[in-house]
């Protein structure tokens, strides 16, 4: 996991920092994929972390 979060950040890195990077259509869609895997996760985490904290109340 922590490989793709590098991977990530790389290509975001240089999609923000790179005025000559282009954006082929695969790359966009990639970060679309990207973007609702990420989504799923933090869904999965804040579930996970509100179903504790009722635990505990």
């Amino acid at each position: 996991m922590k490989q793709v979060v590098a991977i990530h950040q790389a290509m975001f890195e240089k999609l923000l920092f790179d005025e000559d990077a282009a954006v082929s259509l695969d790359l966009a869609e990639l970060f679309h994929d990207a973007a609702k895997t990420y989504l799923q996760i933090s869904e999965r985490i804040s579930e996970t972390c509100l179903s504790q904290q009722s635990l505990q109340d």
